[in-house]
């Protein structure tokens, strides 16, 4: 296995480096660049993985690195700071791939550029994500949804993003 640490933090520069390469408004490469750092420092941090992922059904919260488990939760969260428009969610179902889970990424419509905020979890033990065999989802939001949790833990206004009436950044 992969210096996870070392590992990780380029996996985090090579995201920020792919919102360069995506045609972005500066404002929306600002904001991305925001979202990207704070939600891939928040992976690191076992309190917001608690409570994030523990709940009456799950009493796993720890999936054996940074980024696992977050993909469906980091891109519904990356989607709507950025306004949501021009990301679409998709996802890859655990029957399609080796992968052995679904798998959620966003692609940027204008440029139709896949963005997966949490990639290294499958690149770290050497699985590459199939990306082009993903087909568009909804965020599919519940009460109690982990999404929710994940944002609550981050004090992140996760229905004032769908309204359009919080400032994300």
């Amino acid at each position: 296995m992969k210096n996870q640490k070392q590992f990780y933090e380029n996996a985090t520069k090579n995201l920020l480096s792919k919102l360069n390469d995506m045609g972005l408004s500066d404002t929306d490469k600002k904001k991305a660049i925001f979202y990207t750092k704070l939600l891939r420092e928040s992976f690191k941090y076992d309190e917001i993985k608690k409570f994030t992922f523990l709940s009456g059904e799950n009493d796993i919260w720890d999936f054996g690195y940074d980024s696992a488990g977050f993909c469906r939760i980091a891109s519904i969260t990356f989607s709507l700071a950025m306004g949501f428009q021009d990301w679409r969610l998709m996802c890859i179902d655990k029957m399609k791939w080796p992968g052995k889970m679904d798998h959620h990424y966003l692609q940027h419509v204008p440029s139709g550029t896949f963005f997966d905020i949490t990639y290294d979890q499958f690149e770290v033990y050497g699985e590459k994500v199939p990306y082009e065999i993903g087909t568009p989802t909804t965020f599919g939001l519940v009460p109690g949804d982990s999404v929710l949790r994940f944002a609550k833990a981050m004090d992140i206004d996760i229905f004032g993003m769908l309204k359009g009436k919080t400032k994300t950044v």
